[in-house]
């Protein structure tokens, strides 16, 4: 169910209390500069996710391992991992899986699965809409350009013969906050978004216009997955949000926090042996934060080799990898 800022406000402060005998200064790990995380814009789900993550793992750590850092989304966030100013990232599913199968993937390993973003679009209440289809020459927020959104709704929509930009008034936005407003106050028809607990459809749903969420029609999920073999079948689960009465079968992909391969393996240790720790807290902060588990992490990884060794060695210690 979706909480509320307060709510979850109060589970980290929660968090931060009972961990607060292991902020005495007599820590035997020296202090190290924290990971930088990056995640995206104001009012975006990775932003969302990355501050509740780096809270909790920080908090059962007893240090402050990560840090975490606004960008514009995936798409920066790769080239900041490239660049060597970010040392790990939020990165939406296709896009880390086309990153870690590419020829010059050395550099990047995974060091987390974070949650499934099954992707929808969101119409206000008492729209007509029933498919993509009948948004055909309307506005649609798709999200800030760089963001793995809008390379998923590519996909999703190419796959079935729609252009975002030709057959759609596609509208982008510079933060993902500015998403839900242009529905509400009604300037788009409709907003694609992904995942549960994804702020934009929470601010949609719980506004006075209300939200209806449908996905593509059943006969198109095979091709769309036809054309795109590193997107999934998926559901978005009934009772994510206000007006999604029923589990809505659609595609997505799972997304990661990837990381750079030349980190040190201890550093990922530490940083790894936090987040699992964190589990029990981060699900009750952040309803899809549940997903972020070791053995999550171990499913959704294409090969063992792609995952940093210092997970990986977290992975064999819970036996969810071969030693």
């Amino acid at each position: 169910m979706i909480k509320t800022e307060t709510s979850r406000r109060a589970v980290l402060r929660a968090i931060a209390a009972s961990s607060a005998l292991a902020l005495a200064p007599s820590l035997s790990v020296a202090a190290e500069t924290p990971l930088r995380l990056g995640t995206s814009t104001p009012g975006g789900g990775f932003t969302l996710y990355g501050e509740t993550l780096a809270q909790a793992a920080n908090a059962q750590a007893g240090e402050t391992l990560v840090s975490p850092v606004g960008t514009s989304g995936t798409a920066e966030n790769l080239r900041l991992l490239a660049e060597g100013r970010l040392d790990l990232a939020l990165i939406q599913g296709t896009a880390a899986s086309q990153a870690l199968t590419a020829e010059d993937a050395s550099g990047l390993r995974i060091v987390f699965a974070m949650y499934p973003s099954p992707g929808m679009l969101a119409v206000p209440r008492d729209s007509p809409a029933r498919r993509f289809e009948d948004l055909k020459g309307l506005p649609v927020v798709f999200g800030v350009r760089a963001s793995g959104l809008v390379l998923l709704a590519r996909q999703v929509f190419g796959a079935i013969g729609l252009d975002v930009d030709r057959d759609f008034q596609a509208v982008y936005v510079g933060q993902a906050a500015e998403s839900p407003e242009r529905v509400i106050d009604g300037e788009a028809a409709g907003l694609w978004g992904a995942g549960e607990g994804w702020p934009g459809f929470a601010r949609l749903a719980a506004s006075p216009r209300g939200a209806r969420f449908f996905g593509p029609l059943p006969e198109q999920i095979p091709r769309i997955l036809a054309a795109h073999p590193f997107l999934t079948a998926m559901a978005a689960p009934a009772g994510a949000y206000p007006g999604l009465d029923a589990d809505l079968p659609t595609v997505g992909s799972w997304n990661l926090i990837l990381g750079r391969s030349d980190l040190a393996a201890e550093r990922v240790r530490r940083f790894a042996d936090a987040v699992h720790a964190a589990a029990k807290e981060l699900a009750a902060a952040l309803p899809q934060a549940a997903m972020t588990t070791a053995a999550r992490t171990a499913e959704a990884a294409p090969a063992a080799a792609l995952i940093h060794p210092g997970t990986a060695g977290l992975l064999r210690d819970l036996k969810l990898l071969p030693g």
